[in-house]
Order: structure tokens, then C-alpha cells, then sequence
């Protein structure tokens, strides 16, 4: 042997990280990844209207939270959608003209449904998932504290 101490030996492994680093800097990573995926299905929102941008932007918002706090700030500074990402985020706010347009594309989607599913039951699951999603969105504050 050449007199390395096993301390030595596991630093030259793992680039001197300890274990606890590499696993944190591996979900640094992991966290990066699903901000930037949810980040551009957000931007293609911006192009396509029957995609929202918000709901995506604010999943990636929570994820560069916990690995890249700038990209975090560069969403919340976006001119259209940043500060409703931010109220929401930081207080749980969804303004009132987001909960009309909540609203109104819950409408739009059970009539869809009721219209165009074959099947009772199908019918009926989707229609409560809409009723917990307009709940949720109805009981949300409208404003900042």
C-alpha cells in the first residue's frame, strides 16, 4: 500500500464530495431537469391557447426552489404570468380573473365530457375530478395578505 488513508481514497473516488454532497448535488440535478421540462411545456403555453402556461410554470418555479433559486427569480420576473406564479407560490393566491378562467374552462370541460363520453362511469369520475379542481381553485385566496 501506498500509505493512502481510506479518507483519501474516498475523496479521489467521489471528486472529494462525501456521500451526502454527491446525493445532494445528484437531486440538485434531477430537480434542475424537471423545473427546465416543466418550464418549456409552459412556454409552448405561450403559443398554443388551449395550453396553460401558469399551472406549468409554477411546477417549475417549486423545483428550481430546491436547485436553481435564479431560474426561480427569472420566472416570478416574467411579465404575464410571473406574478401569478409567485402569489401563488409564496401565498397560496390565485387572483380572481385566474379563477373565472379556472372556472370557465371547468365549465367548458364538463360539458365536453358529458356531451362526448360513451361511458357512465367515465363520465362521472371526470366530473368529480373537475368538482375537486374547482373547489380547491374556489377556496384559494383572491388577494395577498
Amino acid at each position: 500500500m501506498s500509505g493512502e488513508t481510506a479518507t483519501e481514497r474516498r475523496d479521489s473516488l467521489t471528486g472529494g464530495k462525501t456521500a451526502e454532497a454527491a446525493v445532494r448535488s445528484r437531486a440538485n440535478w434531477a430537480w434542475s431537469g424537471i423545473g427546465y421540462c416543466l418550464f418549456l411545456v409552459g412556454l409552448v403555453g405561450l403559443a398554443l391557447p388551449v395550453l396553460p402556461t401558469t399551472i406549468f410554470w409554477i411546477g417549475a418555479a417549486a423545483c428550481f426552489a430546491k436547485s436553481c433559486p435564479a431560474m426561480q427569480q427569472k420566472i416570478f420576473a416574467w411579465p404575464v404570468v410571473g406574478r401569478s406564479v409567485e402569489d401563488f407560490l409564496t401565498h397560496g393566491v390565485i387572483r380572481t380573473k385566474s379563477k373565472k378562467a379556472a372556472f370557465l374552462g371547468m365549465i367548458l370541460a364538463a360539458g365536453i365530457l358529458v356531451f362526448v363520453s360513451s361511458s357512465l362511469l367515465a363520465t362521472m369520475i371526470g366530473l368529480a375530478l373537475i368538482l375537486i379542481g374547482a373547489i380547491y381553485v374556489g377556496t384559494r385566496p383572491s388577494r395577498t395578505p
